[in-house]
């Protein structure tokens, strides 16, 4: 009988080619070995499968799974939730990588040795589609100051996170209806449990408008407020949230237009208020 792992890595594609393999291979390169990785290929129409699958002819950790058709970022997380078998899930978007070896080792540690927290992240340093880097910041690191915030902003970098299985299969998962589906799942599972972030950079993170899973933002600020509504009664600041959101809503077509140095500045600021 073959043991299960102990996390299971997610990694959604969608016409990643140009970024796939050096996400893999920083995870991969992850001093925590007891892993499978699931790649899920959204209806790609490039190269992202023979990046994938030549990986996989490498290291037998990969799982190559393709949808049939593109069903969408919230979708795919969700079937890819489906075949996982680790007790712990680790996410990684395809444009991004982990720059901290020891990253899932120290994270499934401290959930190991913490049974009432369901999801630990870390902090970022973003970079151009150059990889030039414009700007780096950390999230609130206790339960206590992610949940002062977490209503106005979105406190985990996807690609940091890691969590428990269970917590969130029995919670429903992504939604598919939100397209700011993370945000809406870290809401759904601090319900049930704790929270809590690294002080570390450990997430090299793309700041592009073209990624996967950054499509229609003034869409996924609008669900932001919403978020906020049907969350308002077990976490503060509710009417700090609305303000800020429709700031950013009314603010967002001018910070577009921005170079992305002066971007940077305000991410960096923005993960500060």
């Amino acid at each position: 009988m073959i043991n299960s792992p102990s996390v299971t890595i997610i990694l959604p594609a969608y016409n990643g080619a140009r970024w796939i393999k050096k996400a893999l291979k920083s995870a991969l390169s992850q001093s925590f070995r007891d892993f499978e990785l699931i790649v899920i290929n959204d209806g790609s129409t490039d190269t992202t499968e023979e990046v994938v699958l030549t990986l996989a002819k490498e290291d037998g950790r990969i799982l190559y799974v393709k949808n049939e058709h593109n069903i969408g970022i919230q979708k795919t997380r969700n079937r890819a939730l489906d075949f996982a078998k680790g007790e712990f899930i680790a996410e990684i978007d395809q444009d991004d990588e982990w720059i901290d070896t020891n990253k899932l080792e120290k994270q499934i540690d401290f959930l190991r040795q913490h049974g009432d927290h369901v999801l630990s992240g870390t902090g970022a340093v973003v970079v151009d589609d150059t990889g030039r880097e414009i700007s780096r910041y950390l999230m609130p690191l206790s339960d206590r100051d992610i949940r002062k915030k977490i209503l106005r902003a979105n406190c985990f970098i996807h690609s940091s996170v890691v969590y428990r299985k269970k917590s969130v299969k029995d919670i429903g998962g992504y939604t598919p209806e939100k397209m700011s589906e993370d945000h809406d799942l870290w809401l759904r599972l601090g319900r049930i449990g704790k929270f809590m972030n690294f002080p570390d950079y450990s997430v090299r993170y793309l700041f592009s408008a073209g990624g996967y899973n950054s499509q229609n933002k003034t869409v996924r600020l609008k669900q932001n407020i919403e978020n906020a509504f049907e969350h308002k009664n077990f976490y503060p600041n509710y009417w700090q949230a609305v303000v800020l959101g429709w700031g950013k809503i009314i603010f967002y077509p001018l910070f577009n237009l921005m170079p992305k140095k002066i971007q940077g500045m305000f991410l960096k600021l923005h993960k500060k208020i």
